[in-house]
This record gives structure tokens, sequence and C-alpha cells, in this order.
């Protein structure tokens, strides 16, 4: 998500996007992320069903934006579109698990605990794109550890949620395939550059599909939601999936890697001050310091000294 993606090599080029537009757009993404726990809990759904709900009206609210992109630029290559297939699996289970830990621990928790894909997306690069991570990366991985034990609840949790254990496991697990698909995505940009939104309704409908196995294999859908709850996952769908998505691929390409890894820190930042204003979520001091410690291991992999030096 944070990987320069390469100059285009075909198609027409596009134009550049101001450096403060760009920022603009990361900014919004980000806290449109960050805001998804909190529709989740609002729509009254249970986690299958928020996670198929998500997918499949993001699709459609996709589909004209996808006609127009091909129209354009022709078919997504095959490689791309087996890599988006297979990234959207992970989403998929990624999306069912993060649900069930909104649900089971909080907005904030599970949206801090998801950060753990800070450190397997650079890990699946090392693995299989040879990229070796520096010392800052392997000082930083048990630090990373012991903050998401401490959001985890496990020297004290918000005494409001109904099951924090399992929620801080789901929350982690969910961080694992988070990495997995934002890996497929930085591959997908690598053998597409010139696509933006097809990849991500690729990814989506495969997600979906993903979804709609774990919903029958759950106990089933519930789609008694009533009109709130609809217009609850209409906005999920819309800005935690399909324009948070497509705002983060068509501008983080135009801002620089390190201010885009400090911007996407406002992700968990936004979910624990609006589990806590709206929610009524109350994290305890332990799970607060664990917060931070994950917040500064994001900012600091994510090349927010580097920064700092170069503003200086």
């Amino acid at each position: 998500m944070t990987a320069e993606p390469p100059t285009p090599t075909g198609g027409p080029r596009r134009r550049p996007l101001s450096p403060g537009t760009a920022t603009f757009g990361v900014i919004a993404s980000a806290i449109f992320l960050g805001a998804s726990g909190l529709f989740v809990i609002l729509a009254d759904a249970t986690a299958p069903t928020a996670a198929f709900l998500r997918c499949w009206i993001a699709v459609l609210a996709l589909a004209p934006l996808v006609l127009g992109e091909l129209r354009r630029r022709g078919r997504l290559p095959q490689r791309a579109t087996i890599v988006t297939l297979c990234s959207g699996v992970a989403l998929g289970l990624d999306y069912v698990l993060w649900a069930q830990s909104v649900l089971d621990a909080g907005v904030g928790v599970s949206t801090v605990l998801i950060s753990v894909q800070v450190i397997v997306f650079p890990a699946l690069v090392w693995a299989l794109g040879g990229s070796r991570p520096g010392l800052l990366f392997i000082v930083c991985v048990p630090v990373m550890i012991v903050g998401m034990l401490l959001t985890g609840g496990v020297l004290g949790a918000d005494v409001t949620a109904d099951n924090p254990t399992r929620g801080a496991i789901l929350g982690v697990l969910s961080g694992v395939l988070y990495g997995v698909y934002i890996f497929g995505i930085h591959h997908c940009r690598r053998l597409a550059p010139t696509f933006v939104v097809t990849p991500v309704a690729v990814g989506t409908v495969s997600a979906g599909v993903m979804t709609a196995i774990a919903g029958v294999a759950f106990g089933g859908l519930d789609f008694d939601l009533g009109v709130d709850g609809w217009a609850w996952m209409v906005a999920l769908a819309i800005f935690g999936q399909a324009l948070s998505w497509v705002l983060l691929s068509f501008c983080s390409p135009h801002v620089p890697v390190s201010r885009t890894a400090a911007l996407m820190l406002l992700q968990p930042l936004s979910a624990v001050v609006l589990g806590s204003l709206v929610a009524g979520e109350r994290m305890q001091p332990a799970q607060w310091i664990g917060a931070v410690l994950v917040a500064g291991i994001v900012w600091a992999l994510g090349g927010g000294p580097e920064a700092l030096k170069r503003r200086r």
C-alpha cells in the first residue's frame, strides 16, 4: 500500500495530481477506513452479513467506473487479474474476521490490531520479492508484538467489550490477511500500473464470494437490518470500501512513500476517537499504551523519521 508503483509503460499517461490534492485524498481514505468499524456497529449486523454487504454494494457502486476504465484501457492483463482475485480471497476472510473482532473487542482495538499488516506486507515483499527489510524493521517487530498484546487487553481490556480475547485474536489474524491483500494489490500495480478502479473491483468481487461462503458456513446471512441498518451498510460499502480504496489507489502514487505511511496512521487513530465519542468505548490505560506503541511503530516503519529529517 505504501510502496512506489513503477512508471506506466503502456497506455495513456495520467495527468499528475498536485501534492496537496493527492495528500488530501490519502487523508480522506485513511479516515473513511478508520470509520468502517463504527459503521459495522451502527448497522447492528452479524459479521458475515456486514462483510458480504460491504463487498457487493461496493461492486455495484464501482461497476460504472470499471466499465469506463475498461473502455479506455482495454482488458486487465491476465496475470494481474489472477493476482487480484487471489488477494481478494484474503480480503474477504479479513473482512469477516475483522467485523467479528469489532463486535467482540470494539472499533478502536480491532482497527489498531489490524495494523499488524505493517509487518506482514514487508515480510512478504522480502520472502517473495527479494527485498530485505532493514535493521529498523527487525528491531521494531518485537515492539510491535508487545504493543498488540497490550492493545488486545493482555493487562486489562474494555469492560464493555463482549469478548475481548477472541476479538484480539481475530483482529491480529485479520491484520495478517490484510497484509496479504495489500501485497497482492502492490504486485498488481506493478503488473498493470495504468489501472486504478478495475483491480479494486475485481478484488472486491473475489472478497464478496468468500464472504458469501463464510456466511453459509457460519449459519447464514441476515438481511433483516431495518432502514437504519441498511443505510449504515451502504455507508460502509461506499466510504469504507469503494471510495476509500479507489482514492488510495489513485492518490498514493503522487505522494511520497513516507508521507503516505504516516498519513495512514489516521486510520487506527480515527477509529479510536470515533469509538470513544460515538460508540462509548473505554479503553484501559494499558490498551492506550499499546495503541501508542503500535502507532509509533507504523510511523517509524513508514518512513516518518526520514520525512522529519527532510523537512528540517
